[in-house]
C-alpha cells in the first residue's frame, strides 16, 4: 500500500519541482482529482479485486484439501498393506506349522508303513522258509521211500516204513 501511495505521488514531487522559477501550478486541486479518481476507481474494482482474493483463497484451501486427502489416503494405504504384511507373515507361520506337523505325520506313516512292510516281508520269508522245509522233507521222504522200495532186497513192513519216514522227519 505504502508503494502505491508512493508511486503516485512522485509524479507529483517531479511535476512540482521544475527548475524554471516560480509558475502557477494547480497542484492541490490535481491531487484532489487524483484522489478522487483512485477513490472512484478502488470503489469499482474493490469487489472483483475481493471475489479474486476469495477466490484465490478459496483455490488455494481446495488444492490443499486435496492434498490433504492424497495424504490421508495414502497413510490409509500405507496402514493397510501394513496390516496385509502382517497378515501374509502370520499366515505364512502358520502354514510353515502345518507343513511341519504334516511332514511330522507323513515321517510316521512311512515308518509305520515301512515296519509293515518288513514285518510282511519277514512273515513271507518265514512261510516261504517252512514251504521250502517241507519240500525238502517231502523230497527226501520220496527218495528214501524210492530207495528203499526200488531195492528189492529190502522188504519192510508198513510198520517199519512209518518208523523210518518218522525218524527222519524229527
Amino acid at each position: 500500500m505504502k508503494k502505491i501511495i508512493f508511486l503516485c505521488l512522485v509524479p507529483m514531487i517531479i511535476i512540482a519541482s521544475s527548475h524554471e522559477g516560480v509558475k502557477d501550478f494547480d497542484i492541490i486541486p490535481r491531487t484532489l482529482n487524483f484522489l478522487i479518481f483512485f477513490g472512484i476507481l478502488f470503489y469499482f474494482l474493490k469487489d472483483y479485486a475481493q471475489k479474486a482474493y476469495k477466490d484465490r483463497i478459496n483455490l488455494i484451501a481446495s488444492k490443499l484439501d486435496a492434498i490433504q486427502n492424497k495424504l490421508n489416503d495414502s497413510k490409509s494405504q500405507k496402514e493397510q498393506a501394513a496390516k496385509d504384511i502382517e497378515e501374509a507373515r502370520n499366515g505364512a507361520a502358520r502354514l510353515m506349522e502345518v507343513a511341519y506337523k504334516e511332514i511330522e505325520i507323513i515321517k510316521q506313516k512311512t515308518k509305520e508303513n515301512a515296519q509293515i512292510e518288513i514285518n510282511n516281508l519277514k512273515k513271507s520269508y518265514e512261510n516261504k522258509k517252512e514251504f521250502e522245509a517241507k519240500k525238502m522233507t517231502k523230497q527226501v521222504v520220496n527218495e528214501i521211500l524210492n530207495q528203499s522200495l526200488d531195492n528189492d532186497s529190502m522188504k519192510f513192513s508198513q510198520k517199519d516204513l512209518v518208523n523210518i519216514v518218522y525218524k527222519k522227519v524229527v
